[in-house]
């Protein structure tokens, strides 16, 4: 016999029943503004005080309540002595459904149905309103594999008092409850969400609930100990992940589970992305839509696949790195190809220097000796670099120091070098055999050069110029010569001298400089004061 339901009930023409429960009707229609799919819920039960005001309560935190995760609240009104609250029709199947039809779902499933809860959930929270009953069967799922979270009947505002809820009462369904919530449901707060998101979590992996849905002494005690059986040991294809994120959701005590979502959210966004999330949800839409039981598609992890190109692209780009490496390093020179190269190195000489930073770039260019362009030898090009005081100790206090290139090798055949230090340039010819080449170019040792002195003088209060009043000298030989007086040949680089300007009228002031080998030109401008 057909269901007998009004043809309207307010503006709404209504198109059959949906559901009929202890607490009311559940009609099906359309918004005849908005022309979209609606249920109507009717409170038909006891119309006591506290009922009315739940289901006032329900539309108002629906209402506050706008996210793509929530099903969406479109009206509240009376109609006679009846109430009645309009929300968006989701036209597929809650999760109960699904599970009475498939038994359990792949972890990739569940952990997105999961994640998309806790989007919806996480929006609640932050409008301090806490569910109390989540569960398979109030978690929709449309034919687009879109989720939804519904009924917020027993749902309290943790921001002001919950008024209707009585203390040391429980609320929920027991085998998603937590054991705070038994204990008093008028105080608990978003970690009893977390809790049941976790059983939930566990009953679509493995099929069966954590504890028996019956409430009893034993039951409970069970539930506080938190002993239940670990999801891999129903099936060991549960990732452990999965099984670390159930069991940190479903800790009896409240302060040792997550304290909000969001750390959730991070947990399976991190185990989705090794998958094509677009692929699980394609398959999560052909479940509602298939009316019989739907085997599962393999998930393979996209990670595998872009490993091995990542792996096989790291290897090709190590194996390319090495051989650019050997051959301008000359690993395959001196190995491989030693029977027609040989390797060319050149030793000099300059002199030390003491002063950081000043020592003189020195650069060796390699030509083939070919009588006519005398080309120049690509990669060959080399810098002169000292020679460690440890392969040279003789020399930590000598007038010289030992520099050297890197090894350049070069086939059989005449060639010419080109060293170039500052203004200095050096040419040589030789040939290169089998036996190893070193050249030594000391063109520069113990070199040394005339310096130029440029005295000036200035009064430093005025800054006038005072040069002609004022006496440059040199300390030379443990005297002060007036610099006119001493030999040019004397007065050469690679010492350290100490210049004294002098005039009458003014303290006089004493310069000390160490003048490098290549520096022979000095300018010296004296700021005398005034003596007092």
């Amino acid at each position: 016999m057909p269901e007998v339901f009004p043809e309207k009930i307010g503006k709404y023409k209504i198109e059959g029943i949906i559901a009929k429960g202890g607490m009311g009707v559940v009609y099906r229609s359309t918004h005849p503004t908005l022309k979209r799919p609606v249920i109507i819920k009717k409170l038909t039960a006891k119309k006591n005080s506290t009922n009315i005001k739940r289901f006032i309560l329900e539309a108002k935190i629906l209402g506050e309540l706008q996210n793509p995760n929530i099903v969406n609240f479109y009206d509240i009104f009376t109609e006679g002595n009846a109430y009645y609250i309009v929300e968006e029709f989701v036209d597929g199947m809650a999760v109960d459904k699904i599970l009475q039809k498939q038994t359990s779902v792949s972890p990739q499933i569940a952990m997105l149905i999961i994640q998309d809860a806790c989007y919806g959930l996480k929006f609640a929270h932050t409008k301090n309103i806490v569910h109390r009953d989540i569960k398979p069967g109030n978690i929709l799922i449309s034919k687009r594999a879109e989720i939804k979270i519904t009924d917020f009947g027993i749902a309290s505002e943790t921001s002001g008092e919950d008024t209707l809820t009585q203390s040391g009462v429980a609320l929920g369904t027991p085998a998603y409850m937590p054991p705070e919530q038994f204990e008093d449901s008028a105080k608990v707060d978003c970690r009893a969400d977390i809790y049941a998101l976790g059983v939930m979590l566990y009953e679509m992996v493995t099929g069966t609930k954590p504890y028996p849905g019956t409430l009893t002494i034993e039951t409970l005690n069970v539930i506080k100990k938190g002993k239940y059986i670990s999801p891999r040991k129903i099936d060991k294809k549960i990732p452990r992940c999965v099984c670390r994120l159930i069991h940190k959701m479903m800790r009896p005590k409240a302060k040792s589970r997550y304290q909000s979502i969001s750390p959730i959210i991070k947990a399976i966004k991190r185990y989705l992305k090794h998958y094509d999330v677009h692929s699980i949800r394609v398959q999560l839409a052909k479940i509602i839509l298939s009316k019989n039981v739907l085997k599962e598609i393999e998930y393979i992890p996209k990670d595998r696949k872009r490993n091995r190109i990542m792996a096989i692209v790291a290897a090709c780009a190590v194996f390319a790195f090495l051989c650019v490496y050997g051959w301008f390093e000359g690993v395959f020179h001196a190995t491989i190809l030693r029977s027609w190269y040989t390797p060319v190195e050149i030793e000099m000489k300059m002199p030390a220097t003491s002063t950081s930073g000043s020592d003189l770039p020195v650069r060796a260019f390699f030509f083939e000796n070919d009588g006519d362009q005398i080309p120049e030898i690509m990669n060959t090009r080399r810098v002169l670099t000292q020679v460690s005081e440890k392969k040279h100790p003789e020399e930590k206090n000598a007038r010289n120091r030992t520099y050297s290139t890197k090894k350049v090798y070069l086939p059989h055949g005449d060639y010419r070098i080109k060293v170039v230090a500052g203004p200095y340039v050096w040419w040589k010819s030789f040939g290169v055999t089998k036996e190893n080449v070193l050249i030594k170019a000391d063109f520069l040792k113990d070199m040394r050069r005339n310096i130029t002195v440029h005295p000036n003088a200035y009064d430093s209060s005025t800054g006038k110029e005072i040069t002609s009043k004022t006496v440059f000298s040199v300390l030379y030989n443990k005297n002060w010569i007036p610099l006119d007086q001493i030999p040019a040949e004397k007065l050469i680089s690679g010492n350290v001298w100490k210049f004294k300007a002098e005039c009458e009228g003014y303290e006089p002031e004493i310069f000390s400089l160490r003048l490098e080998w290549l520096q022979d030109v000095l300018y010296i401008s004296a700021n005398l004061v005034p003596k007092k």
